[in-house]
């Protein structure tokens, strides 16, 4: 039985490929600028068929998810037919599709599946080296020497050819020639062995290439990610990188998609410093995009460190780039976290931070995933997608990052950050039904973040979860241009622990401050906002506004790794952004009654409660007090009410005689919503599990239930034989000798 598809997947899958491309919005070629990009490796991700193994038909079922997380790009990593020795990069046959992932039309539905969401679908060209496998290679190596056929690859009769080329990957390879028996002759390669380097010397190469780019575009893909692009060009006295001739093939390769699909993007893998990757943009006619290899390790110092300088440092390194153009950042993908673009000190640094066991290192770099690398502590996680999120570029999120996956050290090479996605606590993660012993690599099961502990399943219910969390920052993130196009400026405050910058649109006006705690303490920084002075800051998730900027500095209080989203809006645009404060209760104090009006005095039996609260309603100065001559309970035409005489005293002298009518009115009887709001409410009063509250009766509101007129004209005994005469404006007390005291009903 095929594992089932998403429970929240909607009708859809099964879409006309005339039909889907209505879906995705052809006329923006800066598409890519306001995207948010998902990497998933195909058999890692969901198994339909319960062989163990991932496969299209299981991604399509998914797709649902990936919308409801809100990215809008799908890296799709390398899915083609392939012996499997380097992940899929190790490619032998660019037209298929490995049967262990599906078919050809299983990839096409998936496509067609995905426009139909509005996710647009990025796959990878492969073009610097083939598997040692593929056709190509096996014809170059009986091909007579000097053919078109045997130079599709680079050959040479000696291994010790271009001495100054440095070796990628240390751990595996000792040359970068590998000596071929069947051609006589070692080939070239730059990454493993396996894989030999194509010659792009070749012009029949250029074509092969061309042809396959056209193959997939013609099939709907959205985007081509150019792997290994600084090594497609050999030439003598250099360390084939970054050579020239490298550029005129991007360049070929880019005016041949612009030709025929102007609206499709090429994203440069290039890990080099700032200054060799950004030639890959060219005058804007090389690739669209291209990965901030640099950037990423920094983040990482930057928390190690508890210092921003070394973001700063390297985003100030970068020169500007075409206005066509974007850079691609991240913070983990399916290699390890590479650290060739470091200082040999900087490198030993994060090694000892972050990779102290051995088994986590791999390469120059560390092979684990953001949340072991974070130590699972939510507070840094949240701030390392809050600025990748935020920092100049398209943000690309590795598979099973946003709900805090785990990885595995104990596995071969990069395997330990490619294990199967964590969908429910069911078998295999849910990932597939297959026996745990088939599953193409061990599902992660550890106590901290094994499929039991961490999966979709229990994310999605939980409002406050990773899962729900970056949905949220990624709906932000999409609701703010300024995020994705907005120009980047740094703050520099004293405090080295806080990072400060602002990302402006100003085609659009639009101004976002972003304040972070690279630290794992408490921060107080002081601002200089002077060029913003007169705008309101307004909190992004909370549409809290806070004080209006001035002149002086401007004070912010951060928790241990906080971080704060801040748009500087105008005063006029506050009224659409903020969200003003939640309506609460006043503070009334409660007197507690029992039978009728016992109680009423309070527990001192002095009425301090019903003072305290007719100051407060009378707004009475600190020098002004009350002092209690009457109080009497009545009961107007079946209505409880209460005649209140009092002198108003200061500096030991009567200012006036106060006569306060009062009604008591039950929450349960006046049907008025928020009636604890209404302006002549006292005080709280509280009968058993009953609520009511003490009204001036001589405000006429919803709430007064005692009619005016009958309280205001009785003649009542009291004690001690004195007489009280209410009156529409006044209350008269008579004492047993005759003796009045008028007293004039108070005003509000």
């Amino acid at each position: 039985m095929p594992f089932p598809a998403d429970n929240r997947a909607r009708p859809g899958a099964e879409i006309s490929g005339q039909e889907a491309t209505h879906m995705i919005t052809r006329d923006d070629p800066l598409w890519f600028k306001d995207a948010v990009f998902y990497q998933i490796h195909v058999k890692s991700f969901c198994d339909s068929n319960n062989d163990g193994i991932g496969d299209f038909k299981g991604l399509t079922s998914r797709l649902d998810y990936l919308k409801d997380l809100g990215v809008t790009a799908l890296w799709v990593m390398p899915f083609y037919p392939s012996p499997l020795r380097d992940d899929g990069y190790d490619i032998a046959d660019y037209h298929g599709v490995n049967p262990d992932y599906g078919t050809l039309e299983d990839f096409r539905e998936f496509v067609e599946a995905a426009h139909a969401r509005d996710l647009r679908v990025v796959t990878e060209l492969v073009i610097n080296h083939t598997s040692d496998q593929h056709p190509w290679f096996q014809r170059a190596r009986i091909a007579p020497h000097g053919s078109p056929e045997r130079d599709f690859y680079v050959w040479s009769d000696t291994d010790a050819k271009w001495p100054e080329t440095r070796i990628i990957f240390v751990d595996f390879e000792k040359s970068n020639w590998t000596w071929d028996p069947v051609a006589g002759r070692y080939y070239w390669h730059r990454f493993y062995s396996h894989q030999p380097d194509l010659n792009f010397d070749n012009p029949l190469v250029m074509s092969e290439v061309l042809e396959v780019m056209y193959y997939w575009l013609d099939m709907g893909v959205d985007g081509l990610r150019l792997d290994a692009i600084p090594y497609l060009v050999e030439r003598d006295g250099t360390t084939n990188e970054n050579n020239p001739e490298t550029h005129d093939v991007v360049k070929r390769i880019r005016a041949a998609m612009d030709q025929r699909y102007p609206d499709r993007a090429l994203l440069a893998e290039a890990n080099m410093w700032p200054e060799d990757t950004q030639v890959y943009f060219g005058n804007g006619d090389e690739c669209h995009m291209a990965f901030h290899f640099p950037l990423m390790p920094r983040l990482y110092m930057a928390l190690a460190r508890q210092d921003r300088h070394p973001v700063i440092d390297i985003l100030s390194q970068t020169a500007p780039i075409p206005e066509n153009c974007q850079w691609a950042i991240f913070l983990r993908n399916h290699d390890e976290l590479t650290l060739e673009m470091v200082t040999p000190a900087e490198r030993t640094f994060m090694w000892d931070y972050y990779a102290a066991n051995p088994r986590a290192r791999i390469n120059l770099g560390i092979r684990r995933r953001l949340a072991p690398l974070m130590q699972n502590d939510r507070r840094r996680i949240e701030l390392m997608f809050s600025m990748l999120m935020s920092m100049p570029g398209t943000p690309v999120l590795y598979y099973g990052d946003e709900i805090g996956m785990g990885d595995n050290i104990l596995l071969e090479d990069r395997h330990g950050v490619r294990t199967a996605m964590q969908w429910s606590p069911d078998r295999n993660g849910g990932f597939s039904r297959c026996d745990p012993a088939q599953l193409f690599l061990p599902a992660i099961n550890d106590p901290v973040y094994g499929y039991d502990a961490v999966n979709v399943e229990a994310q999605d219910r939980d409002p406050s979860s990773r899962l729900s969390w970056v949905r949220r920052l990624i709906a932000e993130r999409k609701r703010h241009r300024a995020l994705g196009r907005g120009v980047l400026g740094f703050i520099l405050p004293e405090n080295q622990q806080v990072l400060v910058y602002t990302r402006q649109l100003r085609e659009e006006g639009e101004i976002i401050l972003c304040v972070c705690n690279v630290s794992e303490q408490m921060q107080v920084v002081d601002v200089d906002l002077r060029d913003f002075a007169g705008r309101v800051p307004v909190e992004l998730f909370g549409r809290a506004a806070l004080p209006a900027v001035s002149e002086a500095p401007y004070r912010f209080t951060l928790p241990p790794f906080g971080f704060y989203w801040l748009r500087l809006c105008r005063p006029q645009e506050v009224r659409g952004w903020a969200v003003g404060p939640t309506a609460l209760a006043p503070p009334f104090e409660t007197i507690v009654l029992r039978e009728a009006w016992d109680g009423l005095s309070g527990p001192s039996g002095d009425y301090s409660i019903l003072l305290r609260s007719i100051r407060h309603y009378m707004h009475l100065s600190p020098d002004e007090t009350l002092e209690p001559k009457l109080v009497e309970p009545l009961e107007v035409e079946g209505e409880p009410a209460l005649a209140v005489l009092a002198d108003l005293v200061a500096h030991g002298r009567v200012l006036e005689h106060l006569y306060i009518p009062l009604t008591l009115s039950w929450e349960d009887a006046v049907g008025t919503v928020g009636w604890w709001r209404l302006p002549q409410m006292l005080c709280r009063v509280r009968r058993v599990n009953r609520i009511g509250g003490l009204m001036d009766a001589g405000v006429v509101e919803p709430g007064n239930e005692v009619p005016l007129a009958a309280l205001y004209e009785m003649d009542i005994a009291v004690e001690g034989g004195r007489q009280l005469r209410l009156e529409p404006d006044a209350a008269t007390l008579t004492d047993a000798r005759g003796e009045s005291v008028r007293y004039m009903r108070m005003r509000h």
